[in-house]
């Protein structure tokens, strides 16, 4: 009998969490996926993209309401809630409450959906209540082990495995094709105001006037007014139709805007530009140039300190000229992209809130999910570690 899973997301970003959390589980699973109804449910187009690249049908997506959930209406064994912090704690909830504490059979795991450093003690607030919690990094992992000293009572196991959607096995060899697509990916929360948006966007005017032949694509998770999910006070589309209206960017601007998945917009010859973004990963991950924006700081407050010492940081002025730094292979294998596991590992168990244990059969390729050690400190954590020195 397979195993199963139930992946239960909210939003664009976390669908495409649990699409490809799910994918790379395989048909050895038995998987499905859960739409909650909620003010950020995700477009038709946006689903269509999370399932881009997968071998899952989005006519298995099922929209469903958090009121019909509860222990008896579950079958699997392992709910993956990948969704925002309050929907994830409701979900916990409704289980926890109709499910026997002495005969627990549900396993609760959940993850955030890109770059999570430096770790935030509200988003692991409303994820304590699960059995596991995935990390994307050593970095993070050891931020969120922190937290676990600090508060009494149960605690999820911390698990480390690279984000789901990269797919590189070691350092993926710089393109050698010359750069002929300039990549511009927003990040909802920051910058927060509209002039230094508008600073970008004016940047990337300025990079297709100085280089003939280069597109230049605004990659979207969401048109303005559409859910995504963090709220968009400056949407980008929105201010570059102001900047055309007060004739500070060209009618005939070649910029365009697209929402496609990030998959489409790095294609070979691609480059990457952000302020902070998990889009910066998937560029690495395909050796394309990538870089940082630090003009309006790198810091908690622009949610990109874990890029320090990262080889890929720049200015606008370097946006321009197309100058894009080397990544540093230290940075990356030492703090940032950890293998998704090559060993095999066929069971998992982890304490459960009275002590009991839950299993659940894992294959090697699937998100190389270890547990810490049984005498291990509370500030360990379970990290799956591929062969090969340098694997990204």
């Amino acid at each position: 009998m397979k195993p199963s899973v139930l992946a239960i997301a909210d939003s664009d970003s976390y669908l495409k969490l649990a699409t490809s959390f799910l994918h790379r589980l395989g048909p050895e699973w038995d998987r499905k996926v859960y739409l909650a109804r909620t003010p950020v449910m995700p477009t038709e187009q946006q689903i269509s993209a999370a399932f881009e690249g997968t071998d899952l049908d989005p006519q298995m997506l099922e929209v469903i309401q958090l009121s019909q959930l509860e222990a008896d209406s579950v079958q699997e064994d392992i709910i993956f809630a990948s969704a925002t912090g309050p929907v994830v704690a409701e979900i916990y909830s409704r289980i926890l409450r109709t499910e026997p504490v002495d005969g627990r059979r549900t396993a609760l795991i959940s993850a955030l959906p890109g770059v999570a450093y430096p770790a935030t003690q509200k988003g692991w607030n409303y994820r304590r209540a699960g059995d596991a919690f995935i990390c994307h990094s050593h970095a993070e992992a050891r931020d969120f082990s922190f937290m676990t000293e600090s508060h009494a009572g149960h605690q999820p196991t911390i698990m480390v495995s690279k984000l789901p959607f990269l797919n590189c096995t070691g350092f993926p060899p710089a393109q050698e094709k010359l750069v002929n697509r300039l990549v511009f990916a927003p990040q909802a929360k920051v910058p927060e105001t509209a002039e230094q948006r508008e600073s970008i966007l004016l940047a990337l005017e300025q990079a297709s006037k100085m280089n003939p032949g280069l597109e230049v694509v605004v990659k979207l998770r969401a048109k303005a007014g559409e859910p995504q999910t963090h709220l968009e006070a400056h949407p980008y589309d929105s201010l570059f139709t102001q900047l055309q209206s007060r004739n500070r960017i060209s009618a005939e601007s070649r910029i365009q805007f697209d929402t496609g998945s990030m998959s489409e917009a790095l294609v070979p010859g691609s480059a990457l530009v952000t302020v902070s973004s998990t889009a910066a990963l998937e560029s690495l991950d395909r050796g394309l140039p990538t870089m940082v924006l630090s003009d309006f700081g790198v810091n908690r407050q622009m949610i990109n300190t874990v890029f320090v010492a990262s080889g890929i940081i720049g200015e606008l002025e370097d946006v321009v000229s197309l100058n894009f730094g080397e990544p540093s292979k230290a940075w990356s294998a030492g703090k940032l992209l950890p293998p998704h596991g090559s060993q095999l590992l066929s069971i998992i168990g982890v304490p459960g809130p009275a002590g009991k244990r839950w299993t659940a059969a894992y294959r090697s390729g699937s998100p190389g999910l270890h547990p810490p050690p049984a005498a291990a400190p509370s500030t360990a954590y379970g990290v799956a570690i591929a062969s090969g020195e340098g694997a990204c």
